[in-house]
């Protein structure tokens, strides 16, 4: 057994994972899809955006106001959305709603939700729980975009909590007495997976509910890709910081949505403290470790594949031939037809001097 210091780190994969920042998520999405239908408040008609694949990034512009602007997954079609003053605090967690619909992130307040047509919602943190230190560091929306799972943390003491909330109520409602819970992806629009320090592993549906264990083992690290929920099997540690709950020395596992048909998928051949971040197309896993935050593709051919690029996450057409990776203040498009470990020359800057950008894809499962 290998220890993941041994291996190459793999930039988006070998990506370098800053504090806070989202787990690298595979998904799969059309590039040719239709253009959905898209409303605008403004004057004239806004260019429709494709039903299959978008992207939303902040620019700051010469005055320090920031503009939120949405596009398709390739950077064609550019609207903006809102302009946010000079005197605002940076936004950050910048996410598409679940069915693309609107892009929400943080605020000093809460999340704010602002719709394709430029209007605004926004879902407030309890006061109490703003005033005892906790801050927002994730959300995550269900499929049709319409409820939120938001975790808090203390900057303090590491200390975590999950709140549910919906775009019809705007309010957030503590899920229950979860420990030091993280969430997860929405297996549906009812139940949402939620992992804590403790080792269990479940879904919760509205506060107050009990967690529906999913598996009968400590386990961590979750990833739904649309059939199977994928995870960590080991000792659960805790990092005590937004990057979230690591498995030491783990085996990769998995179990159906109802908790039914738990099967192993193999040991893996390197040692630490992992955590898994999705599964890139040719089988191999995508993960991180807790040492020194580097990503991994762990797998037969543990490689690096862009040694010079920072990406944090990458999105992955379904025809396999595209992927786009988000790194720092860039956004990157990969030519996949030259293999999936690339060569430098595959990778092209598609947006350069961005904030806080996110991917929507349409929800399927992976091959």
């Amino acid at each position: 057994m290998r220890h993941p210091g041994a291996l190459l780190p793999y930039v988006a994969a070998a990506v370098v994972i800053a504090a806070g920042s989202v787990a690298l998520v595979l998904a799969t999405v059309d590039e040719g899809g239709d253009p959905a239908p898209a409303a605008s408040a403004r004057t004239g008609a806004a260019p429709q955006l494709s039903s299959s694949g978008r992207l939303a990034y902040w620019r700051q512009s010469p005055s320090g106001a920031f503009v939120l602007w949405a596009a398709n997954l390739d950077g064609s079609r550019p609207r903006s959305l809102t302009t946010l003053a000079a005197n605002t605090s940076r936004p950050f967690a910048t996410r598409w709603t679940g069915d693309g619909s609107a892009v929400a992130f943080v605020t000093d307040l809460g999340i704010a939700v602002i719709n394709l047509d430029g209007t605004r919602m926004d879902i407030s943190a309890p006061a109490q729980l703003r005033l005892s230190g906790f801050r927002v560091i994730d959300h995550r929306w269900s499929p049709s975009g319409t409820r939120v799972a938001v975790t808090f943390q203390r900057s303090t003491d590491g200390k975590t909590d999950l709140y549910l909330g919906s775009l019809d109520r705007r309010e957030l409602v503590r899920a229950g007495e979860l420990g030091n819970a993280f969430a997860g992806d929405w297996l549906s629009d009812d139940e949402v997976l939620v992992e804590s320090d403790s080792g269990v592993l479940g879904a919760v549906r509205e506060p107050g509910t009990a967690i529906r264990k999913l598996v009968d083992r400590s386990a961590a690290s979750p990833f739904f890709d649309g059939t199977r929920v994928l995870f960590l099997a080991g000792p659960v540690a805790a990092t005590g910081d937004p990057t979230g709950l690591f498995v030491t020395n783990p085996s990769v596992w998995s179990v159906r949505p109802d908790g039914s048909d738990t099967r192993s998928e193999g040991r893996l051949e390197v040692a630490g403290n992992l955590r898994l971040d999705g599964v890139w197309p040719d089988g191999r896993y995508l993960m991180h470790v807790r040492a020194d935050q580097t990503q991994y593709l762990i797998g037969p051919r543990s490689t690096s594949l862009a040694p010079s690029s920072l990406l944090r996450r990458a999105v992955v057409s379904s025809d396999r031939r595209t992927a786009i990776g988000f790194g720092g203040s860039r956004i990157v498009r990969i030519d996949l037809t030259r293999g999936l470990t690339p060569a430098e020359n595959a990778f092209v800057v598609l947006l350069d001097g961005v904030i806080s950008a996110d991917a929507w894809v349409r929800r399927s499962a992976l091959p």
